[in-house]
C-alpha cells in the first residue's frame, strides 16, 4: 500500500491488538467476521474490508517507512 499517517498506523496497530486477543482460528463464533461485529466496528466504526486491509498491514514495516522520510 501507501503511506500512512501516525494516527491511522496507531488505530492499525490498535485493531490488530484487539483481533489478537478475540480472534481463533476454525471457530465461528470467533471469525475475523464475528470479531470485527462485536469488538471492532462499535469502537472503530469501519467497513469489513477496511477491517480485513488493516489485519494485513504491518505495521512495524509502515513506521519504519515512514521514520525514513
Amino acid at each position: 500500500m501507501g503511506n500512512y499517517h501516525p494516527n491511522t498506523l496507531k488505530r492499525i496497530q490498535a485493531v490488530c491488538e484487539l483481533t489478537k486477543q478475540h480472534y481463533e482460528p476454525g471457530r465461528r463464533d470467533r471469525c475475523y467476521k464475528e470479531v470485527w461485529r462485536r469488538y471492532i466496528y462499535p469502537i472503530y466504526p469501519m467497513c469489513y474490508r477496511t477491517y480485513l486491509n488493516y489485519i494485513g498491514i504491518s505495521v512495524v514495516k509502515e513506521q519504519k517507512k515512514l521514520e525514513k522520510h
